[in-house]
């Protein structure tokens, strides 16, 4: 419960003062690291329960393969995958093959991912398989393989506006508009519904929900003021251009997305210092990814987001998953580098600014360029 609701460490606190230890409480804090991508701690705590004479079951190995998926531990999974039959005779389902899928996507290694999902004991019926393929797809810009995953998604009827989305991102990542149009109209004409984005926090025993755009709050204008403020002093630490998210501009790009409703909340409801915790249906975008990590630096705050895939958890401009979910050819180093002067568009229409804020900041855009350009070394 304790892992599930974002505080590893109290769900640690428990388990270490456990005198016994069965199968499920193993399963547990491996599936609570995995979740939260702690893939190391799940590798360790795994080798713990060998050595306390625990056999691993497939639950044992889905949190482990969870785990080395989320922080990237190529090697380490396909490890354990293969042990998972060849040492410990737990055959592999279709979840396991899914986190392979995505643990190969992830390296870009499409090509192992597409063998795997077309391999899988499901037959390849199962659409969470081609919904990883097609995400890992759009991280590195894979146009042939992102419509082979599409169509197999369109062949079992199981895509969704989301997939239409992520195809969408893929052509206007390489330029292709036909593409993009292609997929605004089949969720036209097919009536595909898009889940509104929600998210959600607890204060003080009160439970608040934001939708995109909210103004249904009776706080509204003082939390929107909030908001401002929040991107105000995000700013100042940097912000990195990436023109992405194309295909969910056009559509809501004047409206703020949930979860940075929901921080702006926190930050006017909690003491400073106070850890905010916060549940979203969708999955986090690069712009709110990379705002919520500038939030927790410009206030000293954790931040703990359980999006549909995975947490996050932000402290100090970081995230737990080390951008890996996130950033597709963009390195951590090159971000510091850029941040100061990336300021752009993109990222006023996705979080909503207009007016007088946004003419301020692209002025101070203007003047980070003509100043970098008039003294390129960064000297005075």
């Amino acid at each position: 419960m304790y892992a599930k609701c974002g505080s590893l460490e109290k769900a640690r606190h428990v388990f270490d003062r456990m005198p016994s230890r069965d199968i499920f409480t193993w399963n547990s804090m491996i599936a609570g690291l995995g979740i939260h991508g702690r893939g190391e701690e799940a590798i360790a705590f795994f080798e713990r329960m060998l050595v306390a004479g625990v056999k691993p079951n497939a639950i044992s190995f889905l949190g482990l393969l969870m785990g080395c998926s989320h922080q990237g531990l190529v090697d380490e999974g396909l490890k354990y995958f293969e042990l998972m039959s060849s040492e410990f005779c737990v055959k592999p389902d279709v979840k396991h093959y899914g986190c392979i899928v995505d643990i190969y996507g992830r390296a870009g290694k499409l090509e192992r991912a597409l063998e795997f999902a077309n391999n899988s004991p499901s037959n390849s019926n199962d659409p969470v398989l081609w919904r990883t393929l097609l995400s890992a797809s759009k991280i590195h810009k894979n146009v042939e393989m992102g419509e082979i995953a599409f169509e197999n998604l369109v062949g079992m009827s199981a895509h969704n506006a989301g997939d239409c989305a992520l195809l969408a991102d893929i052509y206007s990542n390489v330029g292709d508009s036909n593409g993009v149009s292609r997929m605004r109209k089949m969720v036209k004409d097919h009536g595909i519904k898009t889940a509104p984005g929600w998210s959600w926090i607890e204060v003080c025993g009160d439970v608040r929900k934001f939708v995109v755009g909210d103004t249904s709050h009776p706080d509204a204008k003082v939390i929107y003021k909030k908001l401002k403020e929040m991107i105000g002093r995000a700013a100042s630490v940097g912000l990195l251009e990436e023109d992405s998210c194309k295909f969910s501009k056009e559509e809501n790009g004047r409206e703020c997305h949930s979860e940075m409703l929901a921080i702006a909340y926190g930050l006017m409801r909690t003491p400073e210092g106070t850890s905010l915790r916060i549940v979203k249906n969708l999955r986090v975008c690069k712009e709110c990814h990379l705002m919520t990590k500038m939030v927790s630096k410009a206030y000293s705050r954790e931040i703990i987001v359980r999006d549909r895939v995975r947490f996050h958890h932000f402290k100090d401009g970081s995230c737990s998953c080390k951008d890996f979910c996130i950033w597709d050819d963009i390195v951590v180093e090159e971000f510091e580098v850029k941040c100061p002067r990336q300021w752009r568009s993109a990222k006023y229409a996705i979080l909503g600014l207009e007016g007088g804020h946004f003419k301020r900041m692209q002025a101070q855009d203007r003047c980070l360029e003509t100043r970098k350009n008039t003294n390129p070394s960064g000297g005075v």
